[in-house]
Formats: structure tokens, C-alpha cells, sequence
């Protein structure tokens, strides 16, 4: 009866130590994990740290999802209402920085490890950022947009627009027409900027994207997927956008979205180029 009362006593000692080692290595699987998205994280800092982006000229605004500049503290939290994207340009010491309502169904969330570690900014079709439409007045531009769409509906990226837009009035960056991509500038050209469906390019839909948008009075508007040239989005000279009205980013759109970079010139292929390539690093999309 002693010898029983023993082996039970042990059988309960080792079960206990059997728990113990099995928290260790759980506790330690986590902790690693953690340190691996840490550092993953870090990296993406350190990428965007030195990137090209602040010695090209004519930089408007720059919003990223990795530095700890980009949100405020508070809202660096899974799934946490964000109210102020903050513009990361070091060119000038006026920011740009976009706020979103004061209504939080209409606010934008914070979402962590998103694009592998890095966060991103989680738009469900009602949420918004209002910015300055005037940024788009009058002017050449070049836009990087880095995202991953979620919906499969018509939606845009930004939108500068009013309940309606004559010729040159409005601004419409986006998905148009079940995933194609068009560059709009005013209210009858949203289909892949005047080309047929079926000469458009289709996007699959949930992959991470490298946009790159742009805009010259005197070459017309041009469309780049990961680095890679769609002719079709290419067309005629127009006139620059003249009078924007209601400026948002998001709106319609649902997806999530990780930079937005705006220049108010058209960039020259070498300038383009290096932002894709420091794009293509920090997000591990593959250039065309």
C-alpha cells in the first residue's frame, strides 16, 4: 500500500514537471516568435529609414505603417480606431498630416503584423481620411500607393470629387469596373482611362500591390503594377485636374493599405524606379 501511495506521489510530481517543461517551451515559442516579428519589424524600420524617398524633391506627403511617428501611441493597437495618419516628410517642416471623422464607424483601424510585420491602416468602405484637394490642383504628379485589396466591388484609393464633375473637375484613383485599375480625372472616363475591358489588366484580388500613378500635362497618365508597365493605362495628353471638390482617401474603398507616397511632379524613370525598388524590399513584392 506504501509502494502505491509512492508511485502516485511520483506519477503526480512528474506529471507536474511534464506541465512545467510544456509552458517552458510554449512560453519560449511565443517569446520567439515576438522577437522574430520584432525584428522583422525592425528591418522594415530600417528600410524605410534609408530610403530614397527624402532626397528626391517636390515630396508632398509620406505615410507609412512601420515607424513609430506614423500614429499616435495610443492607436498602435490591433484593431484601434486611428484618428491622425501622420506625414512622414522630412523635406519640409510643414506636414501634411489627414485626420479621419470624428465618428469612429467612420474611422480607419489599425491593424498589427498585416504585411508580414509590418501594419497596416484597414479601410471597411465607409472609413476615410479628408485631405487637401488642392495638393492636386493645376499640377503634374507621381503617386506610390502600397495595399491589399479585400472587396471585390468598385472602389477608390482617393478620390477628389463633388455629387457631380464636369470636365477636369474630379480626381478618381482606384479600382473601377470589378478590379480593374483606372486613373480617373473626370466623371465619364472610369474605365481603364478610356481603354476597353478587355484590353485592361486584370488584379487578382487579396495580393499585396505596388501602384505607381502618373500624371504629366504634356505626356499624359501612365500606370505602373509592381514596377511593371501596363501600356493600356498610357493615353493622350489632358489637362490638370482644376477644381477638386470632396477629399478623401478610402471612402469606397475596402482593403488595407500600408504607404502612400505623393510627389506634385512627374518623376523621372530613375526616381520612379529606386521608390518601386525600395518598395519591392520592404514589402517582399517581386518587381515586374
Amino acid at each position: 500500500m506504501k509502494n502505491n501511495n509512492i508511485k502516485k506521489a511520483f506519477s503526480l510530481i512528474e506529471l507536474s514537471i511534464v506541465i512545467l517543461i510544456i509552458g517552458i517551451l510554449v512560453a519560449g515559442v511565443t517569446q520567439s516568435s515576438r522577437l522574430v516579428t520584432k525584428m522583422r519589424l525592425q528591418t522594415a524600420q530600417n528600410i524605410t529609414n534609408s530610403s530614397p524617398i527624402p532626397s528626391i524633391k517636390d515630396l508632398v506627403f509620406w505615410f507609412e505603417t512601420s515607424l513609430d511617428s506614423s500614429f499616435n501611441d495610443s492607436e498602435e493597437q490591433n484593431n484601434a480606431s486611428i484618428t491622425t495618419w501622420y506625414d512622414n516628410t522630412k523635406q519640409s517642416s510643414i506636414k501634411t498630416n489627414i485626420s479621419s471623422p470624428a465618428s469612429a464607424t467612420n474611422q480607419p483601424k489599425y491593424i498589427e503584423n498585416a504585411f508580414g510585420a509590418i501594419p497596416s491602416v484597414k479601410f471597411d468602405g465607409d472609413d476615410y481620411f479628408s485631405f487637401d484637394g488642392n495638393l492636386f490642383v493645376n499640377t503634374d504628379f507621381t503617386m506610390f500607393i502600397v495595399e491589399r485589396k479585400i472587396s471585390t466591388v468598385d472602389t477608390w484609393f482617393l478620390s477628389a470629387s463633388g455629387a457631380s464633375c464636369g470636365t477636369n473637375e474630379c480626381l478618381h484613383i482606384g479600382y473601377r469596373n470589378n478590379n480593374w485599375l483606372t486613373l480617373a480625372f473626370y466623371y465619364n472616363d472610369l474605365e481603364c482611362n478610356g481603354a476597353s475591358i478587355s484590353a485592361c489588366a486584370p488584379l487578382a484580388n487579396s495580393q499585396i500591390r505596388i501602384h505607381t500613378f502618373y500624371f504629366s500635362k504634356s505626356v499624359g497618365r501612365k500606370y505602373w503594377l509592381n514596377g511593371g508597365v501596363n501600356p493600356e493605362v498610357s493615353d493622350s495628353v489632358l489637362s490638370a485636374v482644376n477644381s477638386p471638390k470632396t477629399n478623401r482617401i478610402g471612402s469606397s474603398y475596402n482593403g488595407e493599405m500600408a504607404e502612400i507616397i505623393l510627389f506634385n511632379r512627374a518623376l523621372k524613370n530613375e526616381e520612379r524606379q529606386s521608390i518601386e525598388d525600395y518598395l519591392s524590399r520592404k514589402y517582399a513584392v517581386k518587381i515586374s
